[in-house]
């Protein structure tokens, strides 16, 4: 029922009406009804007023229906007239239920309607807030529908039709046939879509865009994939930053490591260095005699070739983790890692008193890593390890470092573990032992560790901290790293 604005022209409009149909009930001979056209006037009120007024305007009604009929018809008793007042007041009561009804009915439906709208705001609203459109589409006719917000994400005007041709023209051109291949996935109903994918605008923007979508199918065997659209640029970007900064913050640790190493460094070069020239030195002599040895000289030439490799080895090791880069993920022995480390900070052990107890386990599986990132992890630990056990009497300072297979830890096939013969870690310590900028030392910045545990998740891996066995003579610490096993392509 439509609501009709109750201007004062209405309802003195309306008031009119009232009166002449009383007059008409009161003041004329007709033998009819006259009473049943108050119907009009509660109509009337129904369209202007709520509920109160029309209930007001029907009592209005029936009482100047029984005054007209107090007025005309007290003296003389007349049974038609009582049934024309019935039908009259019957009529009014009735046309006011059902106009009632019938407001109510309205006002719930403008209520629903105004419910809606204000959804579709609220819709509206967050969809370009939080930069997600939906869509639809019908298999396998290939119907589409789409909002407003995934328009503007795919960068067409709000009246555009969408087709897929539409979605593969703004898509990069390197991942078109990603986003083809689902499209036809998806008409051929096999599942959800899960695709995240890059759009090349007009102007040279590239947006980054994460795709799903579920199908919806009726009993009749038809179907519709309703989706949502997400523009995830700004994260991407931001994980793109995280990146780039957390290999600049490596490689800073790395240069910073190997200042620590330098006297280690030194003795590793200084070591074939020596041996080269000792060789050479002997070569000479066995050349110079007055019947030169040849054999005992090429003997001294294949032992300066093989030094010399030693020298070269050490050298593009060190160069490797001095350098900027990004990591390059290949298959690696985790044993010939573990040794590689071992000899940079060897003369750190030898220069402490520190025994190194090395048990690497034979055969382990190839894991897929990058090879100077490992190292970085290794190296570091094993030199909280020697730093751990400073203050150890010479003799008790014991590291450990082991190599096995792990079938305990889910999706890992590798560990390894360094152990150290120290004091051990706080266990109030424990949960925050991998925290940026939580150290146990005095004199640490906090970085080391939760840099490791950067590495080894980035590596598919986990790192943690165990305490010693209750039963264990010696308190110390172990620090544990698994990493899954290399699964080629």
């Amino acid at each position: 029922m439509l609501r009709v604005p109750g201007t004062p022209l209405m309802s003195a409009l309306l008031i009119f009406l009232t009166l002449l149909i009383f007059a008409l009930d009161t003041f004329t001979p007709l033998d009819m009804a006259i009473a049943v056209m108050y119907v009009v006037v509660v109509l009337l009120s129904a369209s202007m007023w709520r509920r109160r007024g029309v209930l007001l305007t029907s009592a209005v009604c029936m009482a100047l229906t029984l005054v007209s009929y107090a007025l005309t018809h007290t003296v003389v008793f007349s049974g038609a007239a009582v049934g024309r007042m019935t039908v009259g007041l019957l009529s009014i009561a009735i046309v006011t239920f059902l106009a009632l009804r019938g407001q109510a009915a309205t006002n719930a439906l403008l209520a629903r309607e105004r419910a809606l709208r204000r959804s579709e705001a609220f819709l509206a609203g967050t969809q370009r807030i939080s930069k997600t459109g939906s869509f639809s589409f019908k298999v396998p006719g290939g119907e589409m529908h789409w909002s407003d917000e995934a328009a503007r994400i795919f960068g067409y005007p709000l009246d555009a039709t969408p087709t897929m041709e539409r979605v593969l023209l703004h898509t990069a051109p390197e991942d078109r046939n990603l986003v083809r291949a689902s499209f036809e996935q998806s008409l051929r109903r096999e599942g959800e879509i899960d695709l995240r994918h890059r759009l090349l605008m007009p102007d040279g923007e590239l947006k980054y865009v994460q795709v799903l979508a579920r199908p919806q199918c009726n009993e009749d065997g038809s179907c519709e994939y309703l989706g949502a659209l997400i523009d995830v640029t700004a994260a991407v970007l931001a994980e793109q930053a995280l990146h780039r900064s957390q290999v600049q913050l490596a490689h800073a640790t790395r240069v910073t490591m190997l200042g620590e190493l330098a006297a280690s460094i030194a003795h590793e070069v200084n070591q074939p260095l020596a041996a080269i020239s000792t060789n050479g030195e002997a070569c000479l002599r066995w050349m110079n005699r007055p019947q030169p040895d040849l054999d005992e000289a090429r003997a001294a030439v294949n032992s300066i070739l093989e030094a010399s490799q030693r020298a070269t080895g050490v050298i593009r090791r060190i160069r490797a983790l001095a350098r900027r880069s990004d990591p390059q993920h290949a298959p690696l022995d985790i044993n010939a890692v573990v040794e590689e480390s071992v000899d940079l900070v060897r003369r750190e052990l030898d220069n402490h008193q520190v025994a190194l107890m090395l048990s690497l386990a034979p055969g382990l599986a190839p894991v897929h890593g990058d090879r100077v990132q490992l190292q970085q992890v290794l190296i570091n630990l094993l030199m909280n390890a020697i730093q751990a056990m400073a203050a150890c009497t010479p003799g008790q300072a014991v590291l450990t470092l082991h190599t096995q297979r792990c079938d305990d830890v889910e999706q890992c096939a590798v560990q390894v573990s360094v152990s150290d013969s120290g004091p051990g870690i706080p266990v109030a310590a424990m949960p925050r032992l991998f925290e940026a900028f939580y150290s146990t030392k005095q004199d640490g910045m906090g970085m080391g560790l939760p840099i490791c545990r950067s590495i080894i998740e980035t590596h598919g891996g986990r790192i943690w901290a165990r305490p010693p066995a209750p039963d264990s003579p010696v308190a110390g610490a172990t620090i544990l790293f698994a990493l899954p096993a290399h699964e080629p392509d």
